[in-house]
């Protein structure tokens, strides 16, 4: 019987020191992802002649060979979104699609319906504001895992307003209507010296106020010479086209002349400034024969989530 007591202490100690337990099984790694979220804001980048630029948003459409999405922009009475673009200027915003849900993969197109209800008020009336097939297309993105697709459709105004001869309406187009990541952009933003607002090539002006504008121009080291207006086919092949425009406003509480660029891509930068951006017409190339003059320029870089601020002294 000895040889059973021996052996019996030894199996409880191979029971308490070895074996396996549930508690050392690997845990799996979480499923990856197959969506993210999508949002959408509008901005704009505001023109003279305008005291409002009323747009009704009705549907948003990602265009993908997997299956478009879309997404109905309501209020809260159900109605197309009403949005008057003169009130989200520089870097302000009005979301019209929020987090909503998408499959991860490539859009090709981004759609926005706008609505016939659409107008313009100017100073010589109010306008129907029309875009051509009824909607805006814009290139696409890549919906990417752990990140989420926010984007603001940027309205220059300057740029996408075209006044037809003979016409009573505005058309809207898309020329002037940028999609961009908002992850990816930053603003600028500086004062402008009053000397440069009242030089003699502003002096024949009705209003000092109308035609100061902020000119921005791609990549630096430009030919000043080469700094061009906003036209759809320049004259010149050298000439370099800007990439937005901003509106100078002059602050009475500080008596101080500004100007804004919101959602702007991260790169290098040159900036003109200008007293004459009221006789810029998109549509044809003006000079120095048109009165359209650049007086000064400055170069800056932008980058992600910052703001820069040059000033033009």
């Amino acid at each position: 019987m000895k040889p059973l007591l021996a052996v019996f202490p030894l199996a409880l100690v191979l029971s308490a020191c070895g074996g396996s337990s549930s508690d050392d099984t690997p845990t799996p790694p979480p499923p990856a992802p197959t969506s993210t979220t999508f949002s959408l804001a509008v901005s704009d980048a505001p023109v003279d002649e305008a005291q409002a630029v009323v747009v009704y948003f009705d549907e948003v459409e990602l265009i993908s060979s997997e299956g478009n999405q879309r997404f109905s922009v309501a209020d809260a009475s159900g109605n197309p979104r009403r949005v008057d673009l003169l009130t989200v200027q520089g870097s302000d915003f009005e979301s019209i699609v929020t987090a909503e849900e998408i499959p991860l993969g490539t859009y090709t197109q981004l759609r926005v319906s706008v609505t016939d209800a659409s107008y313009i008020e100017m100073d010589g009336g109010t306008f129907p504001l029309k875009v051509p097939s009824g909607e805006l297309k814009l290139d696409g993105f890549t919906a990417l895992p752990n990140v989420q697709a926010a984007y603001t459709l940027e309205f220059d105004l300057r740029k996408s307003l075209v006044d037809p001869v003979g016409q009573q309406v505005i058309f809207l187009k898309p020329r002037g209507v940028r999609l961009v990541a908002n992850n990816e952009v930053g603003v600028l933003e500086g004062t402008i010296a009053q000397s440069l607002i009242e030089d003699p090539a502003c002096a024949n002006k009705i209003d000092p106020l109308v035609g100061n504008a902020v000119y921005l121009y791609p990549g630096q080291n430009h030919e000043f010479a080469n700094l061009g207006d906003d036209a759809d086919n320049p004259a010149d092949a050298n000439e370099v086209s800007p990439y937005s425009m901003a509106t100078v406003s002059f602050d009475e509480a500080t008596g101080t002349y500004g100007y804004q660029v919101g959602y702007v891509a991260a790169g290098d930068y040159t900036l003109a400034f200008t007293c004459r951006a009221d006789l810029d017409m998109p549509e044809t190339d003006e000079g120095l024969d048109d009165g359209f003059v650049l007086m000064q320029a400055k170069e800056a870089v932008v980058s992600a989530g910052q703001t820069t601020v040059l000033d033009f002294p």
